[in-house]
């Protein structure tokens, strides 16, 4: 007899047809700001070792993205032929690319990694910086006095949107990056009427964007001291010709950036995500994009000059606080503003606020916010603010075994192409009785893609539905380490998709099986006992690779009387049974019966039974 204890592989060739997913689709990621990833009085070999312990924990806590800060104040963390290097690397080349040696790290463990880029706050003066070459482009408010602080350049001057358009699509052009995601992508909340002159330049890059002061915001109410002009569109000149209010066209003016990025992202790498980090509140309250900082978010993600909005949902710090912040509490909720582009297959996820939660004493919440955010049909995932409030609270292995314990790939958004691409191939090879490794070969080698590993204990592999094992950035075969749990599962299946940079999945390569139990050398139909029988019988049968099976009772006239099976089978040893009724319930007639089995069109095996009442 065959060792019960022995692994059994197989391999079916299927050839199923792409599949609609969502249920097991996630996006997962934190904000990583600069000074987390890198220290100016640190060695590369440091800060490169703090990179990798990046990725390590946004695997480890199963996310697949990281947001990872390159721009800020007008300086740059990576090689750039427009600004010069930023504060937190010394304003110098730190011995590495950051943003390179992020990227690689990041793909190496299945996680996206999206360019974090601070758009019109532009602090800093340093020689190369925007606000030092170009004074001119600052902000001024209705007296024509420049910002001395908070430097923002303005939204309104083409040069500035030009500019600060090619300063990104560098970015784009060189660097092999998922997303670009914006921030600061406004008119600034600044006002003459506090005094900043005492404020350090240290200072100015540890304000956190989506926040501000009770002492700001009452201040936001006097519109003549606000830094909302320039040297083109003095307040003293009036509305600008072709809009009816300044409000439009300060609202036009950040509209038109967002608009002509993005077209010129689809124009080279159409793959590349467009995302902006909102304020938390669309257009109601007195801190909000659409009134205050003149951001209309919903218009971008309607219109679809964005493919994801991330907001900064930093008001909030319980599940009910951010249902009705998204549905429950229209009009004052992102719901109402956002289904053109919840209909269009744009990706909207929640930026939740884990520095709120935790200065409220409440950083258990985070599972119900999950959870409750979960149940708004349009959610696509999470983004948290920020890295180091979790590393702070080394939160990854508890946030990868509760709310994040089942690993999650990331919807593509429905208008990008379709992937025709081959599936890869699988080869299953067995370690122990408990372990093997599943080896994923592309069927494209040298060209990048993403690879979903999936796995069922069930009778069936559904990609919609399936377990993810593991999700790979790759162009060349490589194996994953698996295997069953102790005392659960007798046979699992695992197939593989390849997923272009949209993420869009070719067919379920074929799939192979792992089993600890004994499986039959072909199909067959065994005798039914007890037999004869007159209550109730048991028809063995077995199926020695995964297959769509039927097993129905008809007489000798060869009428059907009822189905028993038909259903997608696991390979092994199985039983069904038959009550003696027809197919409506009703009582059969004494005589000799026939059980028929059918695999696909090829196998079709029958017995003989006896009914006596």
């Amino acid at each position: 007899m065959t060792n019960p204890l022995k692994i059994y592989f197989f391999i079916l060739l299927s050839n199923l047809c792409a599949l609609n997913i969502d249920s097991n689709s996630e996006f997962r990621s934190t904000w990583v700001i600069t000074w987390n990833h890198i220290d100016r009085y640190a060695s590369s070999f440091t800060n490169q070792s703090r990179v990798r312990e990046i990725m390590e924990n946004h695997k480890q806590a199963n996310m697949n993205a990281v947001i990872f800060q390159v721009r800020q104040g007008g300086t740059s963390y990576y090689e750039s032929s427009y600004e010069p290097w930023g504060y937190y690397a010394g304003y110098s080349y730190p011995g590495y690319d950051p943003l390179e040696y992020a990227i690689e790290q990041a793909h190496e463990r299945g996680l996206e990694l999206h360019a974090w880029f601070n758009v019109f706050q532009t602090s800093s003066t340093q020689p190369g910086a925007p606000a030092a070459e170009h004074p001119e482009w600052v902000c001024r408010d209705q007296n024509g006095f420049t910002m001395d602080s908070y430097r923002s350049l303005s939204p309104g001057l083409s040069e500035v949107r030009d500019y600060t358009v090619n300063v990104a699509m560098e970015i784009v052009n060189n660097y092999d990056i998922d997303g670009l995601h914006l921030d600061y992508i406004r008119w600034n909340e600044h006002t003459n009427s506090l005094n900043r002159e005492s404020v350090d330049h240290i200072d100015e890059l540890l304000r956190t964007d989506g926040t501000i002061t009770d002492e700001e915001l009452a201040a936001l109410s006097m519109r003549s001291g606000r830094y909302l002009y320039d040297y083109m569109h003095p307040y003293s000149a009036g509305i600008p010709e072709g809009f009816s209010t300044w409000e439009d066209w300060w609202r036009w003016s950040v509209t038109e950036f967002v608009r002509t990025l993005h077209d010129s992202i689809q124009a080279v790498k159409p793959h590349v995500r467009l995302s902006v980090a909102a304020l938390g509140k669309y257009n109601w309250s007195g801190w909000q994009g659409y009134g205050t900082v003149y951001q209309d978010a919903a218009l971008w993600y309607n219109e679809g000059y964005i493919d994801q909005l991330m907001p900064m949902h930093y008001h909030w710090y319980t599940s009910g606080g951010f249902y009705g912040m998204l549905e429950g509490d229209c009009p004052e909720c992102w719901g109402q503003f956002i289904q053109p582009g919840v209909s269009a297959g744009r990706l909207f996820t929640s930026g939740p606020g884990s520095y709120i939660l935790e200065d409220y004493s409440v950083w258990s919440n985070h599972e119900s916010i999950v959870e409750t955010c979960r149940l708004i049909p349009w959610i696509d995932g999470f983004q948290f603010f920020s890295y180091g409030s979790w590393e702070d609270r080394s939160y990854w292995s508890s946030a990868g075994s509760s709310f994040f314990n089942l690993k999650a790939k990331i919807r593509p958004i429905s208008a990008s192409s379709t992937n025709s691409a081959t599936p890869p191939t699988l080869i299953l090879t067995p370690i122990d009785s408990l372990t093997h490794d599943i080896t994923v070969v592309p069927s494209d080698p040298g060209q990048d893609a993403w690879f979903i590993l999936y796995r069922s204990s069930g009778e069936e592999l559904n990609p919609a539905q399936a377990e993810v094992v593991d999700i790979h950035f790759s162009n060349a075969p490589f194996t994953i380490r698996t295997g069953f749990q102790a005392s659960r599962d007798s046979v699992l299946l695992y197939g593989a998709t390849q997923a272009d940079r949209f993420w869009n999945e070719t067919i379920l390569s074929s799939v192979v099986m792992a089993s600890t139990v004994p499986i039959p050398d072909e199909p067959n139909l065994y005798q039914n006992y007890p037999n004869p029988f007159n209550y109730k019988t048991t028809i063995p049968y077995s199926v020695p690779f995964p297959a769509e099976i039927e097993i129905e009772v008809i007489n000798l006239l060869g009428e059907h009387i009822t189905t028993l099976v038909n259903r997608n089978e696991i390979p092994g040893y199985n039983q069904t049974h038959w009550n003696g009724k027809n197919r409506n319930g009703f009582e059969c007639t004494s005589g000799i019966y026939i059980v028929q089995m059918e695999i696909g069109s090829d196998v079709k095996i029958s017995r003989k039974i006896c009914l006596i009442k």
